[in-house]
C-alpha cells in the first residue's frame, strides 16, 4: 500500500515538473505554441509534439542523439548575471538537447523554408559594417541589432572578440553527427574564431579541461536578448551564442 502511495507522488511530482517545464516554452514562444495537456505541446496551427517520451534511463549520448523537448528543458543554464565562475560539470550542456522537430516547427522544415524568412543586419556598423543573414522569427534579427549595437558601446579592448564573426546562417549538420545545427535555422552566432575555445580543438580526454576567453561582459549582453552561451556546456563552445529563450526564464 506504502508503495504504491510512493509511485502516486512520484507520478503526481512528475506531471507538475513537466508542467512547469511545458509552459516556460509556450512562455518563451507565444507566438507559436498554444498550451500542454496530456503530455503535448499544441502549436497555434493546430499540430502538437511528444513532451516526454520517457527516455530518462538512455545514454547522455543517446538522448543528444534524440531528445524530447523534456531532455531539451531538463538541464537549467546558470545565467552569468548570477553565477560569474561557475565551471561546468559533467555533461551539463544546457541547450545542447535540442528536438529538431521543435525547431522545424517554428523557423522552417528545410533549407528553402528557413531563407524565406532570412534577413540582412549590419553587425557592428560604426566598426566594421559586416553583413549577417539573421532569421526574421521571433523577432531575432532585431535582437541580434541590438546586441550588435550594445556591444559597439564597450571599451575598445572588446572589439576584438566581436569583430569578424563566424557567421550566423549555415545550413549543415553539427561535425560527426546526423543533427542539424543551430545554425541552420539562422539563430545562433559565432564570434571569431580566434579568441574563442572549442572542446574538440584540445587533446581527446574522458574529462575535458574547460577553457575559454570571452569576457563575460559581452557574454551578459547576448543573455539580456535571449541567447545563451556555449561557455556555460561541458562540452563548450564559446564563440556560440544561441536565441533559446526557454532556458533563460526563471
Amino acid at each position: 500500500m506504502l508503495n504504491r502511495a510512493f509511485l502516486s507522488l512520484f507520478l503526481t511530482l512528475n506531471l507538475f515538473a513537466n508542467e512547469n517545464l511545458a509552459n516556460k516554452l509556450i512562455v518563451a514562444y507565444p507566438l507559436f505554441l498554444e498550451k500542454y495537456e496530456d503530455n503535448f505541446i499544441y502549436f497555434k496551427d493546430g499540430s502538437k509534439l511528444q513532451f516526454s517520451t520517457n527516455n530518462k534511463n538512455s545514454s547522455y549520448e543517446e538522448i543528444l542523439k534524440d531528445s524530447s523537448l523534456e531532455n531539451q528543458m531538463s538541464i537549467k543554464y546558470k545565467r552569468i548575471e548570477e553565477n560569474q565562475n561557475y565551471t561546468p560539470q559533467k555533461n551539463e550542456d544546457a541547450g545542447r538537447f535540442r528536438n529538431e522537430e521543435f525547431f522545424k516547427k517554428i523557423y522552417g522544415k528545410d533549407r528553402k523554408e528557413v531563407e524565406k524568412n532570412l534577413v540582412k543586419i549590419k553587425w557592428l556598423p560604426n566598426l566594421n559594417n559586416q553583413t549577417l543573414f539573421v532569421t526574421k522569427i521571433n523577432g531575432i534579427n532585431e535582437k541580434l541589432q541590438q546586441i550588435s549595437s550594445e556591444l559597439e558601446r564597450l571599451p575598445k579592448e572588446f572589439h576584438k572578440y566581436i569583430l569578424k564573426p563566424d557567421g550566423v546562417y549555415n545550413f549543415r549538420t553539427i561535425s560527426g553527427t546526423n543533427r542539424l545545427s543551430a545554425h541552420s535555422f539562422a539563430i545562433a552566432i559565432d564570434l571569431n574564431k580566434e579568441y574563442s575555445n572549442y572542446w574538440l580543438w584540445g587533446k581527446k580526454k574522458s574529462d575535458i579541461e574547460y577553457k575559454n576567453q570571452i569576457p563575460l561582459e559581452i557574454v551578459k549582453i547576448f543573455e539580456k536578448y535571449g541567447f545563451i552561451w556555449g561557455g556555460r556546456w561541458y562540452h563548450y563552445d564559446t564563440m556560440h551564442f544561441e536565441y533559446r529563450p526557454e532556458l533563460l526564464l526563471d
